[in-house]
């Protein structure tokens, strides 16, 4: 009887004892509130976020590349001013999102800081570039106009820092994107 009790004790022990170290998001999401009075929107969760940035990996890269490399063309603005918006919009969501990663998760967006932060500053370039050329910048050679190719480096350089990114966590076995 007496074994019976210890081990009915140890096994009630090791149950609260397991509970009170797991803290799952919501867990989280209230400690964060109370330890440092924030307060994040109920629409963002770890499923959201990393939705968001499987999305921004995959569909929003090869649209992205789609139109870089095939429909570029300094003579349109309308198309030029959408794709600053979609920029600025996925940044600002991708940068919310970083933002209750690292306050829940001890994590980054794109997994550590520096990734995190070249990637968004390449969206800065990207960005910048296209607004310059909305306002009529032009870069010139002795081969002509090369705002093209100016623009189209500073997105060459954005996917190849996301694409960097993707194939190392392909590698670590983090995501699994087709």
């Amino acid at each position: 009887m007496k074994k019976l009790t210890k081990l009915l004790a140890l096994g009630l022990f090791s149950t609260v004892t397991a509970t009170s170290y797991a803290c799952d998001e919501s867990c989280m999401r209230e400690q964060v509130k109370s330890e440092k009075n924030i307060e994040f929107p109920s629409y963002l969760t770890w499923e959201y976020c990393e939705g968001l940035r499987h999305d921004f990996i995959t569909t929003d890269m090869q649209n992205l590349q789609s139109y870089s490399t095939t429909r570029f063309n300094t003579r349109y603005k309308g198309p030029i001013k959408n794709i600053v918006q979609l920029i600025d919009q996925r940044k600002d969501w991708l940068g919310e999102c970083d933002t209750y990663f690292s306050a829940t998760k001890d994590q980054r967006i794109f997994n550590d800081k520096k990734t995190t932060d070249a990637i968004f500053k390449q969206m800065d370039n990207v960005k910048e570039e296209l607004v310059d050329v909305i306002n009529g910048a032009r870069y010139s050679s002795e081969n002509g106009d090369e705002t093209v190719a100016v623009v189209g480096e500073k997105f060459e350089a954005l996917f190849q820092l996301v694409d960097n990114h993707n194939n190392l966590m392909h590698l670590r076995g983090s995501y699994v994107y087709q």
